[in-house]
């Protein structure tokens, strides 16, 4: 009889522990990002994301895990009919940091911008390589950079 209470203790305490395991393994989602253009969208959440508001360090944002996303390497691809426009909407979170939307190093915008949406014309396909090109979307305003993402955009002229 006095087992019973013990193997109750034992075996809450052994649940109890692996709870508080399984939450600290979770992690707070950062905020998403959606590109689409005609039948093609995709959503992504934040390689990088700075929860606190102070800019992202190379540390907190794997500088390889950046660098592959640019080379294409685990990012989600959309193929862009040529001349077509393309969409971007991002979640209120990245909107209130304001954000800028960058095709390989080239910024679309001046400054950044405070709104959800954005569209802009996907260029003809004598100036994009068939693999190609990568769309970032980094969220921050001055020098202060909260979070990225990065697609690619495929031309296609297929797809619609």
């Amino acid at each position: 009889m006095t087992l019973r209470p013990t193997y109750r203790r034992v075996a809450f305490a052994a649940l109890a522990s692996a709870a508080v395991f399984a939450l600290t393994a979770c992690e707070k989602p950062g905020p998403g990002v959606s590109v689409f253009s005609g039948t093609s969208t995709e959503h992504n959440q934040a390689l990088c994301w700075s929860f606190s508001g102070e800019t992202l360090e190379p540390d907190q944002c794997a500088q390889d895990v950046v660098e592959g996303a640019l080379a294409g390497r685990g990012v989600s691809s959309i193929p862009i009919i040529p001349g077509s426009t393309v969409g971007i909407s991002v979640d209120p979170t990245v909107a209130d940091a304001g954000w800028v939307p960058v095709i390989g190093s080239q910024r679309l915008v001046e400054t950044p911008i405070t709104s959800t949406y954005f569209r802009f014309a996907f260029p003809d396909l004598q100036e994009v390589p068939p693999s190609g090109v990568s769309l970032q979307i980094v969220a921050g305003s001055g020098e202060i950079t909260r979070g990225i993402w990065v697609f690619r955009l495929i031309p296609n002229p297929g797809v619609g």
